[in-house]
């Protein structure tokens, strides 16, 4: 990403990979993220978070793809996460485990924009949750949800999400919530 940069000071425009990009700083990511709950309660607001990241992912991807990733193999992704991801700013990204043929992915990252302590009783990412599900969605080619598995909002150690098929996911919530009754 480094090397795709360009700053265009007359023109006060950041782009990369042939997109206009915006540097901003994660207090705002949390002004909205509080915002949205203070105004619609944090079930909706979670929603919103979610629903905004999906397409936000959907635009990584088709930026990914116009610049020559192969978004279809373990590791394009990984050179995704490392470029759009990492150095983007939204924290340590890598693939966990990727299977095209089940169109199931596993991704883990630390230090994410969303993760502000480390002592809430649940998952916080939904955000970056929702642009992981949202670049997953172009990889496969269908409609995916996910399930954050850890956040280190929680004090896990990583945060990390599932994200695959509608069904899968819900049978994995399912099945975890049996487990933590």
């Amino acid at each position: 990403m480094l090397q795709a940069l360009h700053i265009d000071e007359a023109k006060g425009i950041i782009t990369a990979f042939d997109e206009r990009f915006l540097f901003i700083p994660v207090a705002l990511i949390h002004s909205i993220e509080d915002k949205l709950t203070e105004s619609f309660g944090p079930i909706t607001a979670t929603s919103f978070q979610y629903s905004i990241g999906k397409q936000g992912g959907a635009q990584y991807m088709s930026i990914a793809k116009k610049s020559g990733f192969n978004i279809k193999q373990s590791g394009g992704l990984e050179q995704i996460a490392d470029r759009l991801g990492t150095l983007g700013g939204w924290g340590k990204v890598s693939i966990v485990n990727f299977d095209l043929e089940k169109k199931i992915a596993r991704i883990r990252w630390t230090n994410g924009v969303s993760v502000r302590n480390r002592k809430g009783k649940t998952p916080v990412c939904h955000f970056g949750r929702g642009i992981l599900t949202g670049a997953m969605e172009q990889v496969f080619g269908r409609k995916c949800e996910s399930l954050e598995v850890s956040c280190q909002g929680k004090g896990d150690r990583f945060c990390e999400a599932v994200i695959g098929e509608p069904a899968e996911i819900t049978r994995l919530a399912e099945q975890s919530k049996r487990t933590s009754d």
